[in-house]
């Protein structure tokens, strides 16, 4: 939504109501909520809007107290000019000015809080440092965006919540993005306030002696990371190094001259999957650590960020190998805090401060005394019921991150609620314990199958709700979207990210409609039994119909996007549909007939989703990716024959 605000500012001239201000005059014409709730993503805590407007003009100037702020100014000037005008940036604070920024503490006391004024005089930005100068300007962005080259008066105060406020993205399950898709997403990370950027990974930085382990999957060089930590300190965001350094390397381990370094090659975790490839560094080898050592001094000098996650979450198979004895002596937390405690030191040689994943030492309480206290924890949990507060109460006295998720992972079309209700549980609890960041993630488990835009809802409300929770939790994530994407593309974004809820069954960490591609052979009779065929169809058709809505958009890239994530998530309700309606007690049963259609119209999509991926994102990674979604289409074969 747009308002040409300066076209009823000189209907208010021409009419001259008595008794009736510029203000009240626009509230008759557009409801009042619409004009106070302008569409500004976080909305600011104090908000002031008043009669009378400002208009723009070109060849007048932006002045800057700082160069530092020379990019922040770049957009601003960038998104006028889409409404025609050209203004300049100046280090001189001359005649001919309309937008003035300066730093000036003494008139904000929050830190990297900001003040912006609209009036006869133009518009000042002012602010507590440079990062909240900063944020003034992409709130000025913001309001151009609203109301083009003709702004109204008004005053407005912010300041964040939560200090540090974060997006992680997964660099490493297959998909690979262009440097050019992550200036697009560091861009729009800036105007909505993040100040943290993190890309989690395993075996996709191209380490120069281990060329084998990333050869087919198009990694970032140091050229490539050198470039965007330039690009990411030029819009205020901090690029965090991310290195895999316990579990999930299995990417390395997998080959023959780093095998040597795994805890096992073949285990069950707690939940009772089996793995039969290796997974998690063995502490009980001591090369692991110099392995680690000869990563990071390579990695490191890279980054201007003084924060490093080393990730070691998730160590399923942790004394089930070679430190089986060390385990029995000493106990598993211990072993765990022990190695843990050998790759801090290694941080901290390289000048860096330690983040590390919560999920094994939390449950470890008696072990707390031994945990450094300059190290970042990260809580994490990906699920609406997620019990942050108590995790959040046991980190009390440390410096700790909340760590919600996107939920787009394991899904085509997202699952929105469940993505909401997280995040939100995740702030709330942080604020509730004194959290010094919020990091929401965007995982890329079983083959990364989600379009980016699929995940935009999650980084939205994040950056709405950590930068100010009272005022952001009710946000209206449909008319946030609408400033960026358009009211149509937000609302199908939207309604589809929901799809998931109309099967009336849910799952962990997945959706239906991708977990008949991921694990086909998990769909058996019990399974099947709980869907209803009413949801089946009912879902089947509220898909159909937002397919049909998307055909009639114009031709770009989301709109390709989502009508593909679409398509899967209708043929798997359709190959649901069959085994149900024939009482199935696999997708082995389904008939020949419909097994060649279904494998048919899969090949069609996967065409389709190689297109797409390749708009943003690397070669490297696809064919995994594609491997994997053909899993059903094998089964499918094998029983053809």
């Amino acid at each position: 939504m747009s308002y040409n605000y300066f076209v009823f500012y000189k209907l208010y001239q021409k009419l001259n109501p008595e008794s009736l201000t510029f203000s009240n005059f626009f509230k008759m014409l557009y409801n009042e909520n619409e004009v106070i709730d302008m569409i500004l993503i976080p909305r600011p805590k104090k908000f002031e809007i008043k009669d009378d407007v400002f208009e723009f003009k070109s060849g007048e100037y932006i002045f800057l107290s700082t160069k530092n702020l020379f990019k922040s100014a770049e957009k601003v000037k960038r998104v006028l000019k889409d409404f025609g005008v050209e203004l300049f940036i100046s280090y001189y604070k001359g005649s001919k000015t309309s937008i003035y920024v300066e730093v000036e503490r003494g008139k904000i006391k929050e830190k990297s809080g900001y003040k912006l004024i609209v009036s006869s005089d133009g518009v000042k930005v002012y602010g507590n440092n440079n990062l909240g100068v900063h944020y003034g300007l992409m709130t000025l962005v913001q309001i151009i965006r609203n109301y083009g080259n003709t702004i109204p008066f008004m005053e407005i105060h912010d300041w964040p919540d939560i200090e540090n406020r974060g997006v992680l993205i997964d660099i490493s399950r297959d998909k690979v993005p262009k440097l050019e898709t992550l200036y697009y997403i560091v861009d729009l990370l800036s105007e909505l306030k993040y100040n943290q950027f993190q890309l989690y990974t395993e075996h996709t930085f191209a380490y120069r002696e281990h060329e084998k382990v990333w050869r087919d999957y198009s990694p970032f060089t140091s050229e490539d990371i050198i470039k965007l930590d330039k690009y990411c300190k030029e819009r205020f965001i901090e690029l965090v190094p991310n290195q895999a350094s316990f579990g999930h390397m299995e990417k390395w381990l997998s080959h023959n001259e780093y095998s040597y370094l795994a805890e096992t090659f073949e285990f069950n975790t707690s939940c009772g999957e089996h793995y039969s490839h290796p997974f998690t560094l063995s502490p009980a080898v001591s090369d692991s650590i110099e392995f680690l050592d000869s990563l990071y001094r390579e990695l490191l000098p890279h980054f201007s960020s003084k924060h490093f996650n080393v990730n070691a979450d998730e160590t399923f198979d942790l004394c089930q190998g070679k430190s089986k004895p060390l385990c029995e002596k000493h106990g598993k937390g211990k072993v765990y805090l022990s190695f843990v405690l050998k790759i801090y030191n290694l941080v901290k040689k390289y000048g860096k401060k330690m983040m590390v994943w919560a999920d094994i030492l939390k449950n470890y309480p008696e072990l707390f005394n031994d945990l450094p206290k300059d190290v970042v924890y990260l809580i994490w949990g990906y699920e609406k019921d997620h019990n942050f507060d108590a995790e959040c109460e046991l980190f009390r006295g440390f410096e700790f991150y909340v760590c919600p998720g996107t939920s787009s992972w394991n899904s085509f079309l997202g699952r929105l609620e469940n993505a909401l209700l997280n995040i939100k549980n995740a702030t709330e609890s942080g604020l509730k314990y004194g959290a010094k960041g919020i990091l929401v993630t965007d995982w890329g488990d079983n083959g990364h199958w989600q379009h980016l835009p699929i995940s935009f809802p999650g980084f939205f409300y994040t950056s709405a709700v950590s930068w100010g929770f009272d005022k952001n939790q009710d946000i209206d994530l449909k008319e946030a979207l609408s400033l960026y994407f358009g009211e149509q593309v937000s609302e199908i974004l939207l309604e589809v990210g929901n799809a998931y809820k109309l099967l009336e069954f849910e799952v962990p960490n997945s959706s239906i409609f991708a977990l008949v591609f991921i694990k086909p052979e998990f769909i058996n009779k019990k399974f099947i039994s709980k869907l209803k065929i009413e949801a089946l169809v009912k879902t089947k058709d509220y898909l159909e119909e937002r397919l049909s809505k998307i055909n009639i958009l114009n031709d770009n890239l989301i709109k390709y996007e989502l009508k593909n994530a679409i398509e899967f998530s209708i043929l798997a309700i359709e190959i649901l549909l069959s085994a149900r309606k024939s009482k199935l007690d696999s997708l082995e049963g389904i008939s020949p007939v419909a097994r060649e259609e279904f494998s048919i119209r899969l090949e069609k999509l996967i065409n389709e989703f190689e297109k797409i991926w390749l708009k943003r994102n690397k070669m490297g990674g696809l064919s995994y990716s594609i491997e994997k979604l053909r899993k059903i289409q094998n089964i499918f074969k094998e029983l053809k024959k």
